[in-house]
């Protein structure tokens, strides 16, 4: 069986002519400027990006228990970068304020300065409130800086479930470890 020309030529390739493109490397358009390289690598739990300087992390997790007692459980995280000079009892005063101005029939039960597991220092608020006539939450905030960052834990409960699920939750609150921020995408290449 004879093979056409252009078949055996599909495999050659002539001398000089361009290396495959590198796949770490997206093609730019034609046309267009060339795209300046992302400045940090942004890391999630089953994820990572590389993020350009204008863009900033907002992220809120959501770390979702059991329905027990007529709610959803579910502890969330946020954190605020860029805190220079920020003092943990400031940082608790000025998100205890904007709780209270945010949830009208809060009651604040407990304000305490703790320590997280690893001997990090926090600062702890239980409160209630009712988002609706016929409901009332316990929620469990605490407060902590890391560098130049702040983290703010929030779990929700039931009179009930603060018995039952609390101490749990508050060991997982507790464990809690800040990691450092990504460094910038040059310096891991």
């Amino acid at each position: 069986m004879k093979i056409p020309d252009y078949y055996k030529n599909y495999q050659r390739r002539s001398p000089g002519s361009p290396a495959p493109p590198d796949r770490k490397t997206p093609l730019e358009p034609p046309g267009r400027k060339p795209i300046k390289p992302p400045a940090r690598l942004y890391r999630a739990d089953t994820f990572s990006l590389k993020l350009y300087e204008e863009w900033v992390d907002k992220t809120i997790f959501t770390l979702s228990g059991p329905v027990t007692d007529g709610i959803q459980h579910n502890m969330t995280i946020t954190a605020e970068h860029d805190l220079l000079g920020e003092r943990l009892r400031d940082y608790a005063d000025i998100n205890v304020q904007a709780l209270e101005e945010e949830l009208k029939s809060c009651r604040i039960l407990l304000r305490e300065d703790i320590r997280l597991a690893n001997g990090t220092p926090a600062h702890r608020v239980i409160y209630k409130w009712y988002p609706t006539d016929k409901m009332r939450i316990y929620q469990e905030m605490i407060l902590l800086l890391a560098g130049e960052s702040g983290y703010k834990l929030t779990a929700t409960f039931t009179k009930k479930t603060r018995k039952t699920l609390g101490p749990q939750v508050e060991r997982m609150m507790l464990s809690f470890e800040p990691n450092p921020p990504a460094k910038s995408v040059e310096s891991e290449e």
